[in-house]
C-alpha cells in the first residue's frame, strides 16, 4: 500500500514532500508524523468530526502538532486553546463557533484519540482554523483563517525570513497563538527540525540553544526572561563556560514591541540581537527585520504582502505616517485594518500602538509603546501599560501610565522624575498609578484594562455578613464541638442553656446555608470537619470581621494606600497578643503540620542539614528537622507582625548556637530554604533571588502558602479570594498567585521542580532550584 501523503494544497501534503527520513519533531521522523496524523483524521471523522469546531487543548510538544495537522486533515476546524484553559471558557469559545467538542490525545499503547462533549452544528466550509483572540483590543471573538492562509504565511517565513531544512526551530510560545502557530507552518513547509517547548519551559529552552538550535521565536516577556536567566548562569559560571547558544543565527521576537533595553540584554546574553516580526490574528506575519533595527521598528513587508498608511480620520493615504496601518496579501485581497498607528522609519515601519490607545497631544501623536519602553528601562519596574484618557476637545488627551515596581521600587514622584528625564514634557503621564500587577495575554503582551461591574451577586454579598455572624454566633455559644459529632435539638438546647425554639430556627437556618447537614446518614470520614482547624479559623476570622477586616478598615485602605495602613503602627498590647494567638492557632494547624511533614520528606534533607526559614510563624520547619536531626541547624527570619514566639526547640538551638535568627541571610550556605506563609511579605519572603542566594549549589527553595484563584477577577473556582482582603488590610501583596510566583522565580533563575495544589484549600507547595 502506498505511503498516504495528503493533497499538495496543504500543511499535511507540504509535510508529505519531505524526505521520509526527515526528522521533524523531537524523535519523529517525516514518516511517523504522517502516519499518527492520519490516524488521528480517520478517528475524527470515525467520530463524524468533519465541518466541526475541536477545541485542542494540549500541552506544547509533538502530540499537539500531530493532533492539529489531523484534525486539519479531517477536515475540522481546530481551535487551538491553552491547555490551562478552564471548561467554561473552552465551552464559551465552542459556542462562539457553534458548538462542537474537545480532542484529548494520548499515547499510552498506540493511539487513543477522543472527542469529548457535546457534537457541534456542521459547517460546509473549506479547511480552516479558529482562533480565540482578545489580546490587548477588547472582549473575546473567533477569527477563522483558511488553510491556505497558513501556507501563504507558510511561504512567508520560508522565502522571506529564510528558514530552511537545515535549521533547528525552538518554539517555547503557546502553539494555541497565531504568531506560534504561523512559525510551526512556515518550518514544516519548509522542512526544518521543530521544537515545540511549553513556554514556561524555560531550563529546556536554554537547553535546547546550547545543544544547537539555529532559530528561536519568542515574544517579548519570554525573550527578557530567557536572557536574564542567561546572564544569570553566566555570572556564576564565571569565564571560559560553554556558549549558551552556539548556532543561533535567528532569534526573532514577535507579538510586541522590541525596545532598545530588551535588544541589548538578548545582546548581551546571547551574543545576538533580536530579529522583529509583525503580524496580526487574521493575517498571520506580514513584517519582519533583522536584528539592529531602531527600537519598535518591525523591518519591512515579507513577500506578497502590500501595505499602507493612511489618515485615521479620512482614510485618505499617506505616505510616511504617522498614519492607520492598513495591509492586503494574496489571500486577503482587500485592504485590511489592523488597528495599530505606524510611521515609516529609514526604510522600516515603526509601530506607535493600538489606534484605540495612541494619544493626540497638541496636534503630535505621542506612542505609548516610546512611554513604556522609558518606564521599563528603570530597573525596578517590572510591568507597565501607557494609555489615552479621552477629552472633549481633540488634541488634548491625557496619558494615564499603569505601573508595577519591584518590592521596595520607587513611589509616584520618582517615576515621574524618571519620565521627565527621558521624554519630552509633552510625552511625560499626567497620572502614575501604581498596580500590583497587571492582565497578561498568553504571549505576555498587556490585556485590555479590566472594567469593573456590579453583578446580580452583589445583592447576596449584602446578605453574606449573615451567615458569617450566625457561624460566630454558634461559636459563641459552644455549640461547635456537639455539631461536628451530630446531635439533636433537645439534648443541644438542654446542654447549651438555650432557648429550644430559638435554637431550633438558628439550626434550621444554618442547615438552609449550607452550614450544617440534616442528613440521617453520618458523613464519611473524608467529608467530616476537623472540629480542632475549623474552631481556630471560626475564632481568628470573627476576630478579624470586627477589627482589621472591616467595612471602615478597607475603606480607609484604599484611601491611604499600603504604606500607610495603620496595622503597622499599632501598640503591642493585650488585644494584639489575643490576635496572634488566634492567628498562630489558626496557622499551625494539623493541616499546616501535615504540610510541613510532606515539605521535609519532598527535600530530603540530608544529615546535618543547613536550613534557612523566613516565616510568619514559629519556624515549624526547623522545628520539625531539629526533632528528627538534633545535628541540623540553620537560619530563622520571623517576619510581620503576627509571627509569635519561637518554637522551644528552635529557641533551644539559637541558645547553642546551631540556628542564627534575623533579617541578615547567609550567603550560599543553606541546603534548603523554606518560606512558610511568608513569601506575599515584600520585605523579606517576596525576595526571590535573595533567597535563592542562600543556596549551595544543587539546594533547593520550597514554598509553603496559601495562594488566590487563578484566572483573574472573578475567578474563585476553589474559594479563597477574599484571602486579598487579609493582604490588603495586615499581610503582603507580593507573588498573589502560583502563576505570578513561577514567574517571578523564573526572573530570579529558577526552575520550578515541583507544584502541589492542596485543592480545595487555597494551600500550595512549590519547589524550586536553580536553573542548570
Amino acid at each position: 500500500m502506498p505511503e498516504a501523503t495528503g493533497p499538495p494544497d496543504t500543511l499535511l501534503g507540504a509535510v508529505g514532500r519531505l524526505d521520509p527520513g526527515q526528522v521533524v519533531l523531537p524523535g519523529m521522523a517525516r514518516s511517523e508524523l504522517m502516519s499518527r496524523a492520519h490516524a488521528v483524521a480517520d478517528a475524527a471523522k470515525a467520530q463524524d468530526a468533519v465541518g466541526e469546531a475541536v477545541a485542542l487543548r494540549m500541552p506544547n510538544g509533538p502530540d499537539w502538532v500531530v493532533a492539529f495537522l489531523g484534525l486539519l486533515a479531517a477536515g475540522s476546524l481546530p481551535l487551538p486553546v491553552a491547555p490551562d484553559t478552564p471548561d467554561p471558557e473552552v465551552r464559551r469559545l465552542l459556542e462562539l463557533a457553534g458548538g462542537g467538542r474537545i480532542l484529548t490525545y494520548r499515547q499510552v499503547s498506540g493511539e487513543d484519540i477522543l472527542l469529548a462533549g457535546t457534537p457541534g452544528s456542521r459547517q460546509d466550509l473549506e479547511p480552516g482554523v479558529l482562533l480565540p483572540t482578545s489580546g490587548s483590543t477588547g472582549a473575546p471573538r473567533l477569527v477563522r483563517r483558511s488553510e491556505a492562509s497558513w501556507l501563504s504565511e507558510a511561504r512567508r517565513y520560508r522565502d522571506g525570513v529564510g528558514v530552511t531544512e537545515q535549521d533547528i526551530v525552538v518554539l517555547p510560545v503557546p502553539l494555541s497563538h497565531a504568531y506560534a502557530l504561523g512559525w510551526l507552518c512556515g518550518g514544516l513547509l519548509a522542512g526544518a527540525a521543530l521544537r515545540p517547548v511549553p513556554p514556561t519551559a524555560l531550563g529546556q529552552t536554554a537547553l535546547e540553544l546550547a545543544a544547537g538550535a539555529t532559530v528561536i521565536t519568542l515574544v517579548p516577556a519570554a525573550a527578557r526572561l530567557l536572557a536574564t536567566r542567561q546572564k544569570l548562569r553566566a555570572r556564576r559560571a564565571g569565564p571560559g563556560a560553554p556558549a549558551p547558544a552556539p548556532g543561533l543565527r535567528i532569534a526573532m521576537v514577535g507579538a510586541g514591541p522590541v525596545d532598545a533595553s530588551l535588544d541589548t540584554l538578548f545582546t548581551e546574553a546571547y551574543g545576538i540581537g533580536v530579529a522583529r516580526n509583525y503580524g496580526s490574528t487574521e493575517l498571520g506575519a506580514v513584517f519582519s527585520g533583522p536584528a539592529g533595527l531602531a527600537p519598535m521598528c518591525v523591518g519591512a513587508p515579507l513577500p506578497g504582502v502590500g501595505h499602507r498608511l493612511v489618515d485615521p480620520t479620512t482614510k485618505e493615504p499617506t505616505a510616511q505616517g504617522p498614519g492607520a496601518l492598513q495591509i492586503r496579501t494574496d489571500t486577503v485581497p482587500d485592504w485590511h485594518d489592523t488597528g495599530d498607528l505606524a510611521v515609516s522609519h529609514e526604510g522600516s515601519l515603526r509601530i506607535l500602538g493600538r489606534e484605540g490607545t495612541a494619544v493626540r497631544r497638541g496636534g503630535r501623536w505621542v506612542a505609548p509603546l516610546e512611554i513604556e519602553a522609558v518606564f521599563r528601562a528603570h530597573d525596578a519596574v517590572r510591568e507597565v501599560r501607557v494609555a489615552a484618557t479621552r477629552r472633549v476637545h481633540e488634541g488634548e488627551d491625557g496619558i494615564v501610565a499603569e505601573v508595577v515596581v519591584a518590592a521596595g521600587g520607587p513611589d509616584e514622584s520618582e517615576l515621574r522624575a524618571h519620565a521627565a528625564r527621558h521624554l519630552a514634557p509633552y510625552k511625560v503621564p499626567d497620572t502614575i498609578v501604581l498596580r500590583t500587577a497587571l492582565p497578561k495575554t498568553a504571549t505576555g503582551k498587556a490585556a485590555a484594562a479590566a472594567r469593573y461591574r456590579l453583578t446580580p451577586r452583589a445583592i447576596e454579598a449584602a446578605r453574606a455578613y449573615k451567615t458569617s455572624e450566625l457561624l460566630f454566633a454558634l461559636h459563641d455559644l459552644g455549640a461547635l464541638t456537639a455539631l461536628a459529632e451530630g446531635t439533636a435539638l433537645a439534648p443541644l438546647s438542654a446542654d447549651l442553656g438555650c432557648d429550644p425554639l430559638a435554637l431550633e430556627i438558628l439550626l434550621d437556618t444554618a442547615a438552609s446555608l449550607g452550614l450544617l447537614s440534616t442528613a440521617a446518614e453520618s458523613e464519611p470520614a473524608s467529608l467530616r470537619v476537623p472540629l480542632a482547624e475549623l474552631t481556630a479559623f471560626v475564632r481568628l476570622e470573627e476576630r478579624l470581621s470586627h477589627d482589621l477586616v472591616t467595612r471602615r478598615a478597607l475603606a480607609a485602605v484604599a484611601r491611604s494606600g499600603l504604606a500607610n495602613r495603620p496595622f503597622e503602627r499599632r501598640p503591642d498590647d493585650a488585644g494584639h497578643a489575643e490576635l496572634v494567638a488566634a492567628y498562630q492557632g489558626a496557622m499551625s494547624g494539623p493541616s499546616s503540620r501535615a504540610r510541613t511533614a510532606l515539605g521535609l520528606r519532598l527535600l530530603r534533607p540530608r544529615p546535618g542539614a543547613r536550613l534557612v526559614e523566613v516565616t510568619a510563624g514559629p519556624g515549624r520547619y526547623l522545628d520539625r528537622l531539629l526533632a528528627t536531626d538534633p545535628a541540623a541547624g540553620g537560619h530563622l527570619w520571623q517576619t510581620g507582625r503576627l509571627s509569635g514566639p519561637v518554637a522551644d526547640r528552635v529557641d533551644a538551638a539559637v541558645a547553642a548556637g546551631t540556628v542564627t535568627t534575623g533579617p541578615g541571610l547567609p550567603s550560599g550556605e543553606a541546603d534548603l530554604c523554606v518560606v512558610a506563609n511568608s513569601v506575599h511579605d515584600a520585605s523579606s519572603g517576596a525576595l526571590l533571588s535573595a533567597l535563592l542566594a542562600t543556596l549551595r549549589p544543587g539546594g533547593l527553595l520550597l514554598v509553603d502558602d496559601v495562594f488566590l484563584p487563578s484566572g483573574g477577577p472573578g475567578a474563585d473556582q476553589a474559594g479563597g479570594a477574599e484571602l486579598a482582603l487579609d493582604w490588603l488590610t495586615h499581610g503582603g501583596t507580593a507573588w498573589t498567585t502560583v502563576e505570578a510566583l513561577t514567574a517571578g522565580l523564573a526572573e530570579a533563575g529558577a526552575d520550578v521542580v515541583r507544584h502541589l495544589p492542596f485543592e480545595p484549600s487555597p494551600c500550595h507547595l512549590v519547589i524550586a532550584k536553580e536553573a542548570d
